[in-house]
């Protein structure tokens, strides 16, 4: 825990800095034009939605109804409905948000960290694009999946701050860590160390899931996510590097 902590100060501190600053902000100007035309293009159709689905629970949406409403029942209605256009909305964001990172941001941050902390580290890497497309799709998939399952549980108190949170740092760990080790590791290595991902990734993949829900911090979320998980997966990487040398002196002996 104390080493995902430190991971993440990190990540934090290296999001200020001059290169990353200038990622960051470039990355946002991507997103939001690109966030902007999805909200301008379906508010609408997501407000609908959301009242279509809620009237499933028994909540009455017409004009009539409306004006009648107790207090409490229209006070409910007026939270529940920005709830469920979130509900709907957000996994475009998010998947927008990871894929930016994994695409755009995440190789340049590879390149700042091995010059800045793993010079040493060897090229490896034998995935190509391919591989690296359908990683992300199989992540994305099971992400929109389970969201779209585990929306009736939002019904659940707390629960709509739980599995967002939750959901978001899967797919932020799904996708980083295999765009943070392509270049570099092999197949065999990423899948050593998928087996050995530890407690810390999901700390991390959590703490930062968390804050991409908070303006105005998730604008620096896609640049300080990729330093965070970057940074974890190169350590993670070497890690396996060195336990294959010291293995393989005992597999002579043996």
């Amino acid at each position: 825990m104390n080493n995902a902590m430190s991971i993440l100060f990190n990540a934090l501190v290296d999001s200020f800095r001059p290169k990353m600053l200038m990622l960051t902000l470039v990355s946002v100007a991507i997103a939001s034009v690109f966030w902007l035309v999805v909200i301008w293009l379906s508010i609408d159709p997501l407000v609908n939605a959301a009242m279509w689905a809620l009237s499933f629970v028994g909540l009455d949406f017409s004009v009539e109804a409306l004006a009648t409403d107790a207090a409490f029942l229209g006070w409910l209605k007026f939270i529940l409905v920005p709830l469920a256009v979130f509900g709907l909305l957000w996994p475009i964001v998010a998947t927008s948000a990871v894929l930016l990172a994994g695409l755009y941001v995440t190789p340049p941050v590879v390149n700042y960290l091995t010059d800045k902390e793993f010079q040493g580290i060897a090229k490896k890497g034998d995935s190509g694009t391919v591989m690296s497309l359908w990683v992300t799709l199989k992540a994305v998939v099971v992400f929109l999946i389970a969201w779209i399952v585990t929306l009736p549980l939002w019904l659940i108190p707390g629960m709509a701050f739980v599995l967002p949170v939750l959901l978001t740092a899967y797919l932020l760990m799904a996708v980083m860590r295999f765009d943070s080790l392509a270049g570099h590791a092999t197949k065999l290595e990423i899948k050593e160390i998928k087996k050995r991902d530890s407690t810390s990734a999901w700390l991390i993949g959590l703490v930062c899931a968390f804050l991409s829900f908070i303006p105005p911090i998730l604008l620096i979320m896609p640049v300080m996510s990729a330093l965070a998980f970057t940074r974890h997966y190169m350590g993670a990487l070497v890690k396996v590097r060195e336990d294959k040398v010291i293995e393989m002196p005992m597999i002579e002996t043996n």
